[in-house]
């Protein structure tokens, strides 16, 4: 299981909560592998993960646009890559009829995703945020 904690912070309580509710959502990953219908729920599951990355990710540009972050257009390029591949991933576990192997690679491709753009991605705008009023 991946636990949200001060670590993965970016300072603005909005972010903070979607990228925890993120690892809620991928945690969910792997408490349906033990569940016998996994196979029905997975479908559910993923569609709502691929709905909140694209949520979340709207969030984040907007108070980018909005503090004029001079990264935008590299940060919206990841975004929008990383949508594609989440979408992709999730496509093929459902159609080859998944295994619970085939849903544990993907959340553990999901979390190691996560991670990454927050620690290393998301950290880059800390100081722009910082500007950000609601």
């Amino acid at each position: 299981m991946i636990y949200w904690d001060e670590r993965y912070s970016v300072g603005l309580q909005k972010i903070d909560e979607q990228h925890e509710m993120f690892f809620g959502l991928i945690n969910r990953l792997e408490d349906l592998t033990k569940a016998e219908n996994f196979r029905e729920e997975l479908p559910r599951l993923l569609n709502e993960i691929v709905e909140y990355a694209s949520l979340h990710f709207k969030t984040e540009e907007a108070i980018m646009k909005k503090v004029n972050y001079d990264d935008f257009e590299s940060h919206h390029i990841k975004h929008e890559n990383i949508k594609k591949d989440i979408y992709l991933e999730c496509k093929r576990v459902v159609e080859k009829e998944a295994t619970a192997m085939d849903v544990m690679w993907l959340y553990n491709y999901m979390i190691n995703w996560i991670k990454h753009h927050i620690l290393e991605v998301d950290m880059l705008y800390i100081e722009a945020f910082k500007t950000y009023e609601n």
